[in-house]
Parts: C-alpha cells; structure tokens; sequence
C-alpha cells in the first residue's frame, strides 16, 4: 500500500479503530471490548464483510489482553469448564486470534483493486498483518511470566537469563506493528518490555555490586513506570448507585503493572542496604533512617532492632570479590581510573557492618576462614553456619544469600548453635535478599 493510498479517506471506520486502539493502550479492556462490539452490531453492509471480520477479532484481543495483563492465565491447572481454565490457555486464544486475523490479512491481500472497499480493504489487511506480530510477541512474553512465575520456588533467579530472551523480543518486534493507529498499542508494549527488562538487570547488577549500573537500571524503569501510572490517573470509572446517582474514581491498574511496582519496590530496598554507606554519604544520620524505613523491608533498620534485641556484638554482609578484576570499592567510580586489585583480606569488604559501619578487624580472619572451609554448606544458600572460637571467646553465625555475599552474626561469649531466633532472623533476611519471592506472586492472589 502507497503513502497515497493510506491518506485515502476511510473516515468512519479509521476513526473506529483509532479509538479502540487508543481504548486499549490505556487498559481499558471491557471498554473497547463493548465498544467494537456495538459498532459491529450497528454496522451496515457499506463497510464490506472484511471489516466485520475484524470487528469480531478485536472483541476477541481485548479479552485476551485483559486476561494477559491481570496475568490470570499463570499456574492455571488442568480441566474445568473456563476455557481459560486450561494451563495453556493465553497460547491457546493468542493462536486463534492470529488465525482470525490472518483471515483478514489474506482476503485483504486477494481483493479485487477496483472493489468499492478496496481503501478499506488495504488499510484492514495491513492492519491484520501487523497484529498478527503483535499476537506472537504477546504470546512470547506470556511464555516468560510461566518461567519466571516457576522461577519463585528457586533459590536463585538467573536475571541475566531472562534479560537475554527480553533483549531478543524487543528486537524482534519492536518495529513489526509500527502503523499510527497501533501506536499506543506499540509504546504500551515497548514499556512493558523495557521496565521488565531494566528491573531485571537491576537485579544481577546488585547481585554484583555494582553501584552506577544499578542506579541507573532502577531510575530508568522508575520513570517509565510513573509515565505509565499516570495513564490510570487520567481516566474516570462512572459507577451509577442502586438509589440514583453516580461516582466516579480512578480506573484500577492491571496485575502486571501492580507486580512491577511491587519488584520495583523489593528492589529499592535491597539497593538501599547493599549501597547503605554509599547513598549514606549524601545525607543526614536521620534523614537516611527515615528514607529507608520508607521501603518495603528495611533491612538496615531490621538488623539493628535485631543487634538491640539480642545483643550482638556485629552484623556484617561481606562480598567475596575474589574473579572481580572490575572491583574498585563502595560507590561510583571513574572508568578509567585504576585502582590495584585487592589482595588477602582486601578481598572480602563488609558492603555493611552494624552497629559501627567499621568491620570488626579482629575477628575478619576467622570469618574469612569459615567462609572457606565452610563454603560447602554456605553454597547450599539455606544453611546456617555456627562456629565458637575459644580464643577470642565469640560465637559466629553465617549464611549465603546469593553467590558472592555473605551474612554474618558475631557475638561476644559462647552461644548456642541451635538458637533458633538467631537462625530464623538469618535465614528471614538472606530469604529476602535473594529476591526471588517476588516471581511467585506474579500470580494473582498468590502470597510472597
């Protein structure tokens, strides 16, 4: 089709479209659901059986988008009588969906050129075709909330993985479903997959710590998630009372943008303790407490409570930079600047030691040492490690989080290796560092 063709007016039927389109980008499923609905239900034999076609397959996209974006379709089982109720459900109606709009596609393609809806007939089939892309990336990013849903019952979440097989999706559509009446359909599309991404990313760079890259990943995703939020804040829901009258509020926000600002939010707070001192640097003693008790699981605040309450002497989480030929210290760092890699203890810096800020030296060479020799059971990343130096007269605790992080409890005098709150309140923190609870309650209803 010809730059001059598409300027051909199809006023009535363009309008339709741009409006339900615009309808969907906006989340506004049921909408533009009824919206095609009632247009196909007035709609005269003018516009040519094509364009009824249509009308049927974008009644059926708007439910499957709902279905997608409240992510209802995840760890559906087996059997009942929904037909979402089948485990590859969401695959399933996006197929079909692609075959529907294929239809279209083809009939437009083998319409005869002096046909009186032969305009239409163009922009409907070229439309058609595009879509069908937009069904396929669809069901590709389907496929990925399935494995990162079953990513929550495991230890560690391969983020990189994910971010990966993200990279080659944008790729591969990013510019397959470009028409102007696409286009909310399309930016809505390249945010969902851009804040996925960008968190994801946050999360391996934090698990390498890597301050700028972290920073960065987790603004980025930030705005383009408040961008996306203010699209629920612009639209009104009516709802008429059973008396008279009438209110209207704010348009709830699908499942999937709730879990984004949720993982978001879980990652804000690890960020905030693995890069405590650094961000700590740049305010007030109390200013920073009050910022951090602001996220979802103040780590920082947690683990002091924790060093009042049983009188410990320390708390430190320790990074294990042994590979890391990048390693340069807390904080930002110039590219190019240079900085002789760490040897002996240099190697293990405390990312955060409580109550001081200052690693406790006297006792680093035992916890490098049992980091060591214990490093069979800390891989297991559920084991807790105890140990009672005689010389010293300490008890030591220490458990893995993820990889390159260690956890650790000293305490003056000996104490018990099967005390269960000091190993409850370790295995409660490191659980939560690893940041795979998220991934299971991308299913509506479920507790993370």
């Amino acid at each position: 089709m010809t730059e001059a063709e598409e300027l051909r007016p199809v006023p009535r039927e363009r309008a339709i479209l741009e409006s339900f389109f615009a309808q969907l980008g906006m989340f506004s499923f049921d909408r533009a659901k009824d919206y095609v609905e009632r247009e196909k239900d007035g709609s005269s034999k003018t516009a040519g059986p094509m364009w009824n076609s249509l009308l049927v397959a974008l009644a059926h996209l708007s439910a499957a988008e709902k279905v997608y974006h409240n992510l209802s379709f995840l760890g559906q089982k087996m059997g009942g009588q929904s037909f979402f109720s089948r485990k590859d459900s969401i695959r399933t109606i996006y197929t079909s969906l692609y075959n529907e709009l294929r239809k279209v596609a083809t009939v437009g393609r083998h319409a005869q050129p002096g046909s009186p809806f032969s305009f239409l007939e163009d922009l409907l089939s070229h439309l058609s075709e595009q879509l069908c892309h937009f069904t396929q990336a669809r069901m590709e990013m389907a496929d990925l909330y399935e494995k990162m849903h079953l990513m929550g019952n495991q230890k560690i979440v391969s983020s990189e993985e994910l971010v990966v097989v993200l990279e080659a999706v944008l790729q591969k559509y990013s510019s397959k479903f470009h028409h102007p009446i696409l286009g909310r359909v399309e930016e809505s599309f390249q945010t969902e997959v851009d804040v996925v991404t960008q968190l994801l990313r946050c999360q391996a760079q934090i698990s390498e710590w890597h301050f700028l890259p972290a920073l960065l990943s987790l603004h980025g995703a930030n705005s383009k998630l408040t961008a996306w939020g203010q699209l629920f804040q612009r639209q009104k829901e009516t709802r008429k009372h059973l008396f008279g009258g009438q209110s209207q509020k704010a348009v709830q926000p699908p499942h999937l943008y709730v879990w984004l600002q949720r993982f978001q939010a879980a990652l804000l707070a690890k960020f905030s303790f693995y890069f405590h001192e650094t961000l700590s640097r740049q305010t007030a003693p109390a200013d920073m407490r009050a910022l951090t008790a602001r996220t979802t699981l103040d780590y920082h605040g947690k683990i002091s409570s924790f060093l009042r309450k049983h009188d410990a002497s320390n708390v430190s989480l320790v990074f294990d930079n042994r590979g890391s030929e990048s390693f340069q210290g807390h904080g930002y760092h110039h590219p190019q600047s240079y900085r002789e890699a760490p040897k002996g203890v240099e190697q293990f810096p405390a990312v955060v030691s409580l109550p001081t800020g200052e690693r406790p030296l006297t006792h680093w060479p035992n916890v490098i040492m049992m980091m060591g020799d214990r490093a069979a059971e800390l891989n297991t990343l559920d084991k807790v490690v105890h140990f009672y130096d005689d010389k010293v007269q300490s008890t030591y605790y220490l458990t893995r989080p993820e990889p390159h992080f260690t956890l650790v409890v000293i305490f003056d005098g000996r104490k018990s290796e099967k005390d269960l709150h000091i190993a409850s309140f370790l295995q409660e923190i490191s659980g939560s560092l690893r940041n795979s609870k998220p991934f299971s309650t991308l299913k509506p209803g479920s507790k993370g």
